[in-house]
């Protein structure tokens, strides 16, 4: 496998990295790092995704494996940002291991249509 750091965000006020990106085998990682996916981190979440994909990463993975929950604001960003990459001829891959978001995702019908995984090398493999 091939690593690649390309870039992390900071909060400032907590000294966590909210986002961070690294590239795998041609495969862009954004990772959530944080526990609650809310309203205040969905726009920018959504502009960076719809920034890589605009720069040509045509494959995708969200890990949201830090996420034990999940606010319908953010839901909403994932879908527009998977619309645009479907748009695109991309694919995103998501990964969910928490329970708690899981069944966000079964009850909002999603989980059949997203391709969710429990980890990264899953959702790696999948590309392949």
């Amino acid at each position: 496998m091939v690593y690649e750091m390309t870039e992390t965000k900071k909060d400032f006020l907590t000294g966590f990295e909210d986002f961070s990106k690294e590239v795998i085998n041609d495969v862009l990682v954004e990772k959530v790092n944080f526990s609650r996916a809310t309203f205040k981190e969905a726009q920018e979440f959504k502009d960076r995704l719809v920034y890589d994909i605009l720069t040509n990463n045509l494959r995708i993975i969200i890990d949201l494996s830090s996420c034990e929950y999940i606010d319908s604001t953010f839901l909403g960003a994932l879908v527009v940002v998977l619309k645009k990459m479907a748009e695109r001829g991309g694919e995103i891959k998501y990964i969910i291991p928490q329970p708690s978001a899981l069944y966000l995702f079964k009850i909002t019908g999603l989980y059949g249509v997203l391709n969710l995984y429990r980890n990264k090398e899953e959702a790696l493999e999948s590309f392949a």
